[in-house]
């Protein structure tokens, strides 16, 4: 049976930002973004396609070796469904409940 590709883990990507770029915070802010931008985007793998181009990026990589169940080798980013995210799916099921009442 095929094993699922699963790229870097995101400590090790957290290590290596820190060994180019110093502090996350720091990185974030010093791109614009909020302080916990870059920690949020590797603590939640659906947060941001943006951020997760960007770390790829500094880390001259392409995103599907850092990410290759998220990237395509193309650089395009594969759909992310409900299904692929809990998030989504608990916040679909509240608007549902919303709605509802």
């Amino acid at each position: 049976m095929a094993r699922k590709p699963t790229g870097w883990h995101s400590e090790d990507i957290k290590a290596a930002l820190r060994k180019q770029f110093g502090g996350l915070a720091g990185l974030s802010e010093s791109w614009g973004l909020h302080r916990s931008a870059i920690t949020n985007t590797l603590r939640r793998p659906f947060n941001s396609i943006r951020i997760e181009r960007r770390i790829a990026a500094a880390l001259n990589m392409p995103p599907h070796e850092l990410w290759p169940d998220r990237w395509r080798p193309d650089g395009a980013p594969l759909p992310r469904s409900i299904a692929m995210n809990p998030n989504s799916a608990a916040k679909a099921a509240a608007r549902e409940k919303r709605a509802a009442a």
